[in-house]
């Protein structure tokens, strides 16, 4: 165990360290920033209810519930971890944000967005790939910051993710068809010559 705290503290060291730059010191505290993302989070999900149709209603709860859920329960893993977060016990760190009291593992920001990324990326063709790379981008800030560990944050998106996967997969099983992508048209047949 001691050697994957050390590594943990080696990787928050090169990224909070070593990879700063003045575009990152920037843009990583907007990624990290959740009330930058409150208008148009609340925009996307009322035109995809207007537009949609009765399926991104089903979608869009899914990923309401997955948030709630994955909130919830980082906030009771920590209560019984009780793993200090770096800025308060690594010296002279790069903090581009503010040091909370809250516990650290694991980060509500990444299980947030990687529960959110998931439905997403299960429930919509366009978009999947720019949910998954805004959540690594979210995930990634948080230790850019000096807030959390690598750990806290993998284990942040995994457990959102996990979270997210399976109320997807509960949600198709209650609602067939609705998560699957459309089946490809069959091929059309070469006309037969011979007749």
């Amino acid at each position: 165990m001691a050697g994957l705290l050390a590594l943990d503290a080696s990787i928050f060291h090169l990224i909070n360290r070593s990879l700063q730059n003045p575009l990152l010191d920037l843009v990583m505290p907007i990624l990290s920033n959740k009330r930058y993302f409150l208008l148009p989070a609340l925009v996307v999900v009322l035109m995809l209810l207007v537009w949609g149709g009765r399926r991104m209603w089903v979608v869009v709860a899914v990923a309401l519930a997955a948030l709630v859920l994955s909130d919830l329960g980082t906030n009771l893993i920590k209560a019984a971890l009780h793993r200090t977060r770096p800025c308060h016990v690594i010296p002279d760190i790069h903090l581009l944000a503010g040091c909370t009291r809250s516990f650290s593992l694991p980060s509500n920001h990444a299980s947030n967005m990687f529960a959110l990324a998931t439905v997403g990326w299960l429930g919509f063709r366009r978009w999947r790939w720019a949910l998954v790379l805004l959540a690594v981008g979210v995930a990634y800030s948080r230790v850019y910051l000096g807030v959390h560990y690598p750990a806290d944050v993998l284990v942040g998106a995994l457990w959102g993710g996990a979270l997210g996967w399976g109320l997807t997969t509960l949600a198709a099983h209650l609602w067939p068809g609705w998560f699957d992508t459309p089946a490809a048209p069959p091929p059309k047949m070469p006309a037969d010559s011979s007749s």
